[in-house]
């Protein structure tokens, strides 16, 4: 339930924060075309100046008819009251007329064209001059409609120029370029920073889960050996087997080898604590494989609760066994335990020893519960217990496994699996002949 509500508030932050960016992004878009827009008014205000300016050159040969303080025409349309500012323009205008200088709108569109190319504004647009009512009197550039309409400006008795553009959303874009590839950087950090503390989040979790678990199963493995242990010295201490040699030997018995179920578990915690380490020592030995198993095998065959049958296949070919006993001796004892504890009632374990050239293969197969495919990727890793396992509350804490792989990797070898839901599995460990 609590894995189903945060991912409820992971999906909402994500389209929250994608709403957030798309909002801003847009804000940011329609911005920069309101100001491409300003800058297509202002450079044909600037175009139309710069045509007078010709015509006044032409015109006066050296003389001068008009001279601002910058020697350029103000020319500026005022929003508010739809008029030009200044009125020397307009007095110009009819000198010039009277002159025979006529307005040029293909001047207008060159000098309009190098504006634009100096503000980096690539757009098609087209130049129109109109008479007083709005009538086209003459046109320039790429026929366009429905697009945006810069500010009308008067030339002279009631005529205007203005121009009709196409801002693509390109065009657009590259004027705000810098802020797109910030915006971008900061949202794939956020998504980034995001994952990363959803990562952790959901390690901490797992960490937390696989901590109760192995706590809980530990206990639970433990109480079993500690409660007999306790009631066989009980019965001891108070002398209520002094009576029966037989049953004080058989409790003793029971004692003995619940203290070593449990010097098992604690050899197998400090072993894969060694190896995290680096510091698992193996002491290699020449071993005889097949007494080793032997004696294995007489241990797990008088557990009680299951009908267990073995089959024990040698073909080492003569060629020495070189490995840690107790070691070895533990992995292999612990594919032999999961053989029987993840089996039904009748148990058949089928173990296989042969000699290759450079390594020996030792199977360990059962006819067992099976391990699912998607458990597979994971049964080898430390305190992970199949969802099937768990569903069927067998005991153990996910250290066996991972035990054997930590072993027998440490001897150099590898350990393989190949299992079938509800058809058995078969363990096969390799570890290098050293001569």
């Amino acid at each position: 339930m609590k894995s189903v509500f945060f991912n409820i508030i992971f999906v909402v932050f994500l389209v929250c924060l994608f709403a957030l960016q798309g909002a801003w992004l847009y804000y940011t878009y329609q911005s920069e075309n309101v100001k491409i827009q300003g800058i297509l008014n202002e450079t044909l205000s600037e175009s139309i100046v710069e045509e007078i300016n010709g015509r006044c050159s032409f015109i006066s040969k050296g003389k001068i008819i008009y001279e601002s303080p910058e020697k350029t025409y103000e020319y500026k349309y005022d929003e508010n009251k739809g008029t030009l500012i200044s009125q020397q323009v307009d007095f110009i205008q009819h000198i010039l007329l009277h002159e025979g200088a006529c307005f040029n709108l293909n001047t207008v569109d060159s000098i309009y064209a190098t504006c634009l190319h100096e503000h980096d504004i690539h757009v098609q647009y087209c130049l129109h001059h109109t008479d007083s009512i709005g009538n086209i009197i003459e046109s320039c550039g790429t026929d366009i409609d429905k697009e945006f309409h810069t500010v009308a400006m008067p030339v002279v008795n009631g005529t205007k120029a203005g121009a009709i553009v196409k801002i693509p959303p390109p065009a657009i874009f590259r004027s705000m370029l810098k802020i797109l590839i910030i915006s971008i950087l900061i949202f794939f950090l956020i998504i980034a920073c995001m994952i990363y503390e959803v990562k952790v989040f959901l390690t901490q979790r797992q960490l937390h889960q696989l901590r109760n678990d192995f706590v809980h199963a530990l206990s639970h493995d433990m109480k079993t050996p500690l409660a007999t242990i306790h009631s066989v010295l009980i019965s001891l201490q108070n002398g209520s087997l002094d009576a029966h040699p037989e049953k004080k030997r058989e409790f003793g018995s029971i004692a003995v080898e619940q203290i070593l179920d449990l010097q098992s578990i604690v050899d197998q915690i400090l072993t894969v604590a060694y190896i995290d380490r680096k510091q698992l020592a193996l002491n290699r030995q020449e071993i005889n494989l097949p007494e080793m198993i032997r004696s294995l095998i007489d241990k797990f065959r008088v557990r009680k609760g299951k009908n267990i049958e073995f089959c024990e296949k040698y073909n080492l070919k003569e060629k020495p066994v070189y490995a840690d006993p107790f070691y070895l001796k533990n992995a292999i004892s612990n594919l032999i335990d999961n053989a029987i504890k993840y089996s039904g009632d009748a148990v058949k374990i089928d173990i296989e020893c042969t000699a290759g050239d450079k390594q020996i293969c030792i199977s360990v197969k059962d006819n067992g519960f099976g391990i699912s495919k998607s458990d597979r990727q994971k049964i080898f890793v430390r305190f992970e217990r199949g969802a099937e396992i768990k569903r069927k509350r067998i005991s153990g804490f996910g250290l066996g496994l991972n035990y054997v792989k930590c072993v027998i990797e440490a001897h150099g070898g590898t350990v393989a699996l190949v299992s079938r839901e509800s058809a058995g599995s078969e363990f096969t460990v390799t570890i290098p002949i050293h001569l």
